[in-house]
């Protein structure tokens, strides 16, 4: 039996980010679920994944987290058989999230955050080129008109005890990445049980989906039955 991939999205994305992957999955008989984070507060995002790999049941799951969603993964996704982080958020016990953020996003990409009066943040149109910098224009622009508002964010305190460190891990670093830099990410990988190489911007679901699906079939044929 092989796992049911359950995706996480990052920041001010929804699930349907993940379509191209969605459908070359579903094309090699991987059975596959998308999720949509609340992005209301990060307590609200950590219980929607831990529910989520609930619901699936007793199949093994294969909790995969991009970006921002490694946060509520790893604090939430216990009950998955493995996990696959991807250009994620990856925390260590004892580290804070979010003294780590300065060394974790590029500039550029920090300069395209907008807040809102009601604490939410958003992207501005300069997001589109530093997220989808090598993903096709149709699918940016797209997506762009899809953004959500995050009051969602970055935990100060440490994650106790998170996922990871319990779990087969791999860890997918996106080379290309204007988002991220490559080098947080490699440290991350380092730490993993696994780690793949891709050369593709910080959204492989769109500029490298046939990759990214082979990863993660391949990941959910090694998958096994939680206890």
């Amino acid at each position: 039996m092989s796992g049911h991939v359950l995706l996480v999205h990052g920041a001010n994305h929804d699930g349907w980010c993940w379509a191209p992957v969605l459908e070359r999955l579903d094309r090699a008989g991987i059975r596959a679920t998308a999720l949509d984070l609340p992005l209301t507060s990060f307590a609200d995002d950590t219980d929607a994944v831990r529910e989520a790999v609930r619901a699936i049941g007793a199949d093994p799951v294969v909790l995969v987290a991009h970006s921002y969603g490694g946060l509520p993964a790893a604090a939430g996704g216990h009950g998955a058989s493995r996990l696959v982080f991807v250009a994620a958020r990856m925390p260590a016990p004892g580290e804070s999230p979010d003294a780590l953020t300065p060394r974790w996003g590029h500039p550029e990409f920090r300069e395209a955050w907008a807040g809102r009066d009601d604490g939410a943040v958003t992207l501005t149109p300069a997001a589109t080129d530093v997220l989808y910098s090598g993903s096709p224009r149709n699918l940016a622009a797209l997506a762009a008109a899809r953004w959500r508002p995050m009051w969602s964010q970055v935990p100060q305190e440490p994650i106790t005890d998170p996922a990871w460190t319990r779990l087969p891990t791999a860890y997918v670093v996106c080379t290309g990445d204007r988002t991220v830099r490559v080098d947080a990410q490699r440290a991350c990988a380092a730490q993993a049980g696994e780690s793949i190489e891709l050369d593709c911007d910080h959204s492989p679901f769109f500029s490298a989906p046939d990759a990214l699906a082979e990863v993660l079939a391949a990941q959910a044929s090694t998958a096994k039955s939680r206890p």
